[in-house]
């Protein structure tokens, strides 16, 4: 029991053929995951990259299947990984597979409309998690999941059963809710898998956003990648983390450069982001109290041609400006590394200009780090997530990645970009009242 016989199958312009078995068929057709067809992967990015019309839907199938692959490739090179008895290790593998192929699966379900871009319009403070945990939890896609657990229970044992809670366990990687003790170790390997630096999430999204964007930004050797994959388990075997073989350095240093470039180049566009911006402004008029409903039902109605019909019968102003592709202009924009002198003198320019413009200026901070790894040395077992562990597969000695690679390291300061917009209507006074604050000596 592997849980994907040759069932059905989806072509996939990144991945080719996805297998999945009706138990997931039935996650898949359900209205909860019909509804990710209706979330753009990249928010707005289609009015900039016309190709990037991909979906969550897409995205989620991707990942689903990359778990799976990931997985076997570390398996099969780390026999009785689980488990010393063969036969209990060959269970877990059978069973953790299956869990992961659920988690890839339903990670994405609780996205907002245009996904991240109007995530602010969450009430008291609530994420798009928040609303997954809700779906997998209070729809019928937690009956699914049961139904998948309850197969299991009968081919593999009573113990190894797959339910909502035990997904959103793993997932959410909460140290304090992984009670049972034995499978800590396992739990949080599986965990990072998906939410790490080295996480199928990413895996994905960098190569479908790539592709639907004609850019190559986003592009590194999936398949390099995945067979220099393994994992790394401390000698008391109370810290089980994914790592990467010696012969795979180069391999993860394209694939944070990938995500670092997508990030410069896409996800940070210029246009992009004011996009962003104006679609979060329009909503505020057509959303009921200008929030995202609380209850899931509710929240599950509204998907992008929900939010593109109402702005488009709305006649609040910040509607129109956004159906009507209304763009102000970028007068201002600092390095892509920002300094704390840059970013105060971004901050003295906007106040001034604004003090000037009432209306008709707009300031935007992209800020991100191209990874999370810390530029000091921490001990192999540390399980924080913020270090790499390299295998050497000759010697089995264990280094930090921050010690082998000068790339990364320099890749440590975050992107900060400012910018300031101004309508089109002003744009040429905006840029020559800069242009004076810029030359005055008190910058």
């Amino acid at each position: 029991m592997n849980g994907v016989s040759n069932m059905y199958q989806f072509r996939d312009p990144i991945h080719g053929f996805i297998s999945v078995s009706d138990g997931e068929l039935k996650i898949i057709n359900s209205a909860p995951f019909q509804r990710l067809r209706n979330i753009r992967q990249l928010a707005t990015t289609y009015l900039v990259y016309h190709g990037a019309e991909h979906t969550r839907f897409g995205h989620s199938l991707g990942v689903m299947h990359l778990t799976s692959r990931v997985f076997d490739s570390i398996a099969a090179k780390n026999p009785l990984l689980f488990s010393k008895n063969e036969e209990e290790n060959q269970k877990l593998i059978t069973w953790y597979r299956q869990i992961l192929r659920l988690i890839g699966l339903t990670h994405d379900l609780g996205h907002a409309p245009f996904s991240h871009a109007s995530e602010e319009l969450f009430v008291d403070g609530k994420k798009h998690e928040d609303y997954t945990k809700q779906i997998i939890f209070e729809t019928e896609i937690a009956g699914y999941i049961r139904e998948i657990g309850n197969e299991y229970k009968k081919q593999l044992g009573q113990e190894y059963d797959i339910t909502p809670e035990l997904l959103w366990m793993i997932y959410n990687g909460d140290k304090n809710t992984l009670d049972k003790e034995f499978v800590m170790p396992d739990f949080l390997f599986l965990h990072g898998l998906m939410d790490g630096e080295l996480d199928c999430d990413k895996m994905d999204y960098l190569l479908r956003d790539s592709h639907y964007c004609g850019v190559s930004y986003g592009k590194y050797d999936l398949e390099r990648f995945i067979s220099t994959l393994t994992v790394y388990t401390d000698t008391n075997n109370k810290c089980m983390q994914l790592a990467i073989e010696r012969g795979g350095i180069q391999a993860l240093e394209e694939f944070v450069l990938a995500r670092y470039f997508m990030f410069i180049q896409v996800y940070y566009h210029k246009t992009r982001r004011f996009l962003d911006k104006s679609l979060v402004n329009a909503l505020k008029q057509i959303l009921p109290n200008g929030k995202y409903p609380e209850d899931v039902h509710e929240y599950l109605r509204w998907d992008d041609n929900r939010v593109l019909y109402s702005l488009s019968s709305s006649d609040a102003p910040e509607a129109k400006s956004f159906c009507q592709r209304e763009i102000m202009t970028c007068v201002y924009e600092s390095k892509a590394h920002a300094e704390k002198s840059d970013q105060a003198l971004a901050n003295v320019i906007f106040t001034s200009v604004k003090n000037v413009y009432k209306d008709g200026i707009l300031f935007d901070s992209a800020d991100k780090a191209a990874h999370k790894l810390m530029p000091t040395l921490l001990p192999p077992d540390d399980d924080s997530g913020n270090g790499i562990m390299i295998l050497d597969e000759k010697t089995n000695d264990v280094v930090n990645i921050m010690e082998e690679s000068v790339v990364l390291t320099s890749l440590f300061k975050p992107i900060s970009i400012k910018r300031i917009y101004a309508a089109r209507s002003i744009k040429d006074q905006v840029i020559k009242c800069i242009n004076d604050i810029k030359e005055s000596p008190h910058n």
